[in-house]
């Protein structure tokens, strides 16, 4: 997290409040009892592999301040102020793993709240037959782990940060929307 960032500030129904945003040096707006709602961008790398449905995961770096050393979803982080959800969803899975996305490439999956202070867009990026290079420039991420799918769940539970082992809906989400989209069978 950068801490001189301003965040998007969300309406209830998600739609973003032109022009007004949360310093993010305040840290998260759930943690100071504000009603601000902020909005963060997830992006989940998926592949068809040998052996099924894989997901990327990036294990964050020792050097950051939460969660060293666990491992979190593909890629994301809130939207800043005036920033669109597809440019945040870009920018996040460049700043952490490296890889380039186009909006072409981003898959809407779902939207939904987080908590009383967060909305969360999640979009899905097929890298099957795409290279496996991922640069991690920023000292946000260590390495990045292709888990199957079927195994994911378990995965997050014992591997993830905290908030991720709290989440039991969005892998959820996700796995329907692969089933519709004929990923899964």
């Amino acid at each position: 997290m950068h801490h001189d960032e301003m965040w998007q500030v969300y309406a209830p129904n998600g739609e973003p409040i032109k022009g007004k945003g949360w310093d993010s040096a305040l840290d998260n707006p759930e943690k100071t009892n504000s009603d601000a709602i902020v909005g963060v961008a997830v992006v989940f790398v998926y592949r068809h592999g040998e052996n099924g449905l894989e997901l990327l995961w990036q294990r964050r770096s020792e050097k950051v301040d939460r969660w060293p050393g666990d491992y979190d979803i593909s890629a994301g982080g809130h939207i800043n102020l005036g920033e669109s959800l597809v440019e945040a969803a870009i920018r996040e899975t460049n700043e952490e793993i490296g890889a380039s996305v186009t909006e072409k490439d981003l898959k809407f999956v779902t939207m939904r709240p987080f908590n009383k202070n967060r909305f969360a867009w999640v979009y899905a990026v097929d890298w099957t037959g795409r290279s496996e290079e991922f640069h991690f420039d920023d000292e946000e991420v260590s390495e990045v782990r292709w888990v199957l799918f079927k195994e994911a769940d378990d995965f997050r539970m014992r591997y993830c940060k905290p908030p991720l082992k709290k989440d039991n809906l969005t892998l959820v989400l996700l796995e329907e929307w692969f089933l519709q989209h004929g990923d899964l069978s």
